[in-house]
């Protein structure tokens, strides 16, 4: 094998504008494959970290006057997640979620542009958010209390740790209202499509003292028991509209409701008044398609030279057998070779990924990087796991051809 190596290294050394082209292109197709994946992966990740993710819901609703559709919306009555709960036994948990903008304010200090969640109790025991002090069964069960995230008690009180003792104190919100501490939670995670800086009950701000059916400013989250088929929950929901809307005798609309798995909230989203960022589903599997389409043409091309230049070397290639070398010595020759140039490609692609990568993160205004695709936040191992290892098949494979021919 020493022998195999260091002849490869010889005969790479003897070709260098082959070896450098060759190099250049593998990594060049490479680094742009891991670039694209680092985005790809990011935005399937979406929402992933939430243990209950398979069985959360969001109820969008499609409303209808004279036949035709006037909203297509995530943005629906107050009651309807408390009435679906009650009518449902599918249904184990519901909240309400309103976003705001808040200037908060403690002593002389005030803090402006921050994001509110106007939310019910079982929030933080459906979804996966931690808290670093405070229960989250019951941080948000008296109304004017708050959870504020780690972000904001380090703007506000200037502390980065020992947060509890934080509990029992007074915030104020833009409107005067008194907000008392009851947890503080680790930042939401990048690929939360619902981000906040801190919670509050519903009831706090006024929005409604109650469950109405006129009110219609509120996401609506269910939790359903696990292995319910949501789509027979939903085909309930027909009547349900009966029950409580009369067809347009209470709210002048004929409203009908449906469910969207929270796992496609981010990506599969073409509602009006979206409480968050959503991206395409269509552009992100292009973007993969486009990736593996590059890292594709980059293992031709390099077949494609490496097969012409083996074929200047039948010489050499003669004078080896005469000499006693065997076809596997040969495929086994040729192969270190290819390995090798594909080795310092894979490192080479490395460089150009960290050299890059800030303008890469500027361009999708997003903080991506090599080791996030390995992180348990992202938590889509599947996907590049499966096209990382994509790439290592692909570097042998593109050897292999060019070491038998």
């Amino acid at each position: 094998m020493k022998l195999y190596f260091k002849t490869a290294m010889r005969n790479l050394m003897k070709n260098k504008i082959f070896s450098v082209i060759n190099i250049a292109g593998l990594s060049v197709g490479t680094a742009a494959c891991l670039l694209v994946l680092q985005y790809v992966s990011f935005e399937l990740s979406y929402d992933q970290f939430n243990k209950n993710a398979a069985d959360i819901y969001r109820v969008y609703n499609d409303r209808y006057q004279n036949g035709k559709l006037i909203q297509h919306t995530t943005q629906t009555y107050s009651a309807i997640g408390e009435a679906m709960h009650n009518d449902y036994p599918e249904v184990i948990n519901s909240t309400r979620v309103i976003k705001e903008g808040a200037i908060l304010s403690y002593n002389t200090k005030k803090i402006g542009g921050q994001t509110l969640l106007l939310v019910d109790n079982p929030f933080l025991v459906m979804f996966s958010y931690k808290l670093l002090t405070g229960d989250p069964a019951t941080a948000l069960k008296e109304d004017n209390t708050t959870v504020i995230s780690q972000s904001l008690a380090k703007k506000i009180f200037g502390i980065d740790n020992h947060f509890e003792v934080l509990i029992g104190k007074v915030i104020s919100a833009g409107t005067g209202a008194p907000l008392k501490i009851t947890g503080v939670a680790v930042d939401a995670p990048k690929n939360s499509h619902l981000q906040f800086d801190l919670l509050a009950p519903n009831n706090t701000l006024g929005w409604t003292k109650g469950y109405e059916f006129t009110a219609a400013a509120f996401q609506i989250y269910l939790q359903v028991k696990h292995g319910t088929r949501y789509k027979a929950l939903e085909a309930k929901f027909s009547a349900f509209s009966d029950r409580y809307f009369h067809g347009s005798k209470v709210s002048g609309s004929v409203e009908k409701f449906y469910l969207q798995p929270l796992l496609k909230a981010h990506l599969y989203s073409d509602f009006q008044d979206d409480i968050a960022k959503t991206g395409s589903a269509a552009a992100v599997w292009g973007l993969l398609l486009i990736a593996v389409l590059i890292i594709a043409i980059a293992w031709i091309n390099y077949i494609n030279l490496a097969t012409a230049k083996s074929m200047e070397r039948a010489k050499e290639v003669g004078i080896r057998k005469v000499a006693g070398a065997t076809r596997n010595q040969l495929i086994r020759l040729f192969l270190s070779e290819s390995l090798i140039i594909n080795f310092l490609a894979l490192l080479l692609a490395f460089f150009l990924v960290i050299l890059f990568q800030g303008g890469f993160n500027r361009l999708v205004q997003t903080q991506l990087s090599l080791s996030g695709l390995f992180e348990k936040e992202w938590n889509n191992y599947s996907i590049a796991v499966s096209l990382i290892g994509l790439i290592v098949a692909g570097i042998f494979a593109s050897g292999l051809y060019p070491s038998f021919v």
